[in-house]
C-alpha cells in the first residue's frame, strides 16, 4: 500500500508525529568532538590535533545538571537540562528527569557557590556548537561533516567575546568566518580559544548556509535520559 492510499487518521498521526520527533531521539554519540584538556583535540574518526579549522553553523545555549558527583568511568545522564538560544531565557526541559525548576534563572543550583567544589554553579552552563571543517565545504552537503562541540563553563566568556567581535569589527556571525579553535596548552582541563582565519567567500557562504537546518536539527536532539536513575537516599 503507497502512502497516498493509507487511511486519512494514519497520514495525519504520521505528520504529527513527525514534528515532535526530534524530543524522543538522542543526538548521535558519534558526532562528537573530545577536548583533551591542554593537548588538543579528538575527532569522531579519532583524529586528534592541537588546531581545529572550522566553520560554526549554529550554536544553542545549554544547561546541565548532574545530580551526584562526576565519574569519568560511569557518566549518567542529567537529571535536569534546557537548550535553547538565548541564555537568560532557559527553561528545563519537561523531558527531564527530575526539573529543578520553573526557569534556569530563577533556579537555586544556577547560581555560583553551588557547586560541589569551587566557586562554581552546580548547574553546568555550555554552548553547544555544530561546526563543519572548512574542508568539507568543498564536498557536497550530504557528504560534509556536521560535528558538535560543547564549548564548557571555562570558556564562555571565550566563545560569547569572539561572538560580539564577529559582529562588531567583521560584520559578521559565525556562520560567515572560518574560524580557528584551540586549547589553552598547558592546562588539565578543557578551555578552548576562538579566533577569526578569514570571512567565507560567497561560494562558501552559501553551501555553510545549506547545512543550517541539519545542524540546528543536531543541536535540538535532547540528551538520552532513559536510563537515568534518581540517586539513593540513605537513611538514618
Amino acid at each position: 500500500m503507497s502512502k497516498a492510499n493509507l487511511p486519512i487518521n494514519i497520514q495525519e498521526q504520521m505528520a504529527k508525529e513527525v514534528q515532535s520527533i526530534a524530543s524522543r531521539i538522542a543526538a548521535p554519540s558519534g558526532d562528537r568532538i573530545k577536548i583533551n584538556g591542554g593537548r588538543g583535540f579528538t575527532l569522531p574518526d579519532g583524529s586528534s590535533g592541537e588546531e581545529l579549522q572550522v566553520v560554526v553553523i549554529d550554536f544553542l545555549s545549554t544547561n546541565l545538571y548532574y545530580d551526584r558527583p562526576f565519574n569519568r568511568d560511569k557518566p549518567v545522564p542529567p537529571a535536569c537540562f534546557a537548550l535553547g538560544e538565548e541564555p537568560s531565557l532557559l527553561a528545563p526541559s519537561p523531558n527531564s528527569p527530575a526539573r529543578q525548576a520553573d526557569s534556569c534563572s530563577v533556579c537555586p543550583l544556577n547560581q555560583f557557590g553551588t557547586a560541589l567544589t569551587g566557586s562554581g554553579k552546580a548547574c553546568k552552563n555550555t554552548r553547544l556548537l555544530a561546526v563543519v571543517p572548512v574542508t568539507d565545504l568543498e564536498k557536497s552537503a550530504e557528504e560534509a561533516n556536521i560535528l558538535i562541540l560543547s564549548v564548557p563553563p571555562t570558556s564562555l566568556k571565550e566563545f560569547d567575546g569572539y561572538v560580539s567581535k564577529l559582529a562588531s569589527r567583521f560584520k559578521t556571525i559565525p556562520l560567515g568566518a572560518i574560524t580557528k579553535i584551540t586549547t589553552d596548552m598547558g592546562v588539565d582541563y578543557a578551555a578552548p580559544r576562538f579566533d577569526i582565519i578569514s570571512k567565507l567567500d560567497e561560494m562558501s557562504l552559501v553551501k555553510a548556509f545549506g547545512l543550517k537546518e541539519e545542524a540546528r536539527k543536531r543541536l535540538e536532539a535532547e540528551p538520552d535520559v532513559k536510563d537515568y536513575e534518581a540517586p539513593k537516599t540513605r537513611g538514618r
